[in-house]
């Protein structure tokens, strides 16, 4: 999930609380996995490094193809 840029770390974690509950709900899990989802549930810092090591990964790799937004 994301949310805007300056939302405050209070609301994060609320959020954050509410979907890891969610998503240990095995009905949750199974109707996920059932539609090609990998459940992973982590913490909101490691979800913003992931996001952060995609956009340097795929900015270089659309940097070597070449290609152009038009």
């Amino acid at each position: 999930m994301h949310v805007p840029a300056k939302t405050s770390q209070a609301i994060i974690s609320a959020l954050h609380a509410h979907l890891a509950r969610i998503l240990r709900q095995p009905e949750t899990v199974e109707r996920l996995t059932s539609q090609g989802w990998d459940v992973i549930g982590n913490t909101p810092q490691e979800f913003n490094a992931y996001v952060r090591a995609e956009i340097i990964k795929w900015a270089d790799a659309v940097k070597q193809s070449g290609a152009r937004a038009e």
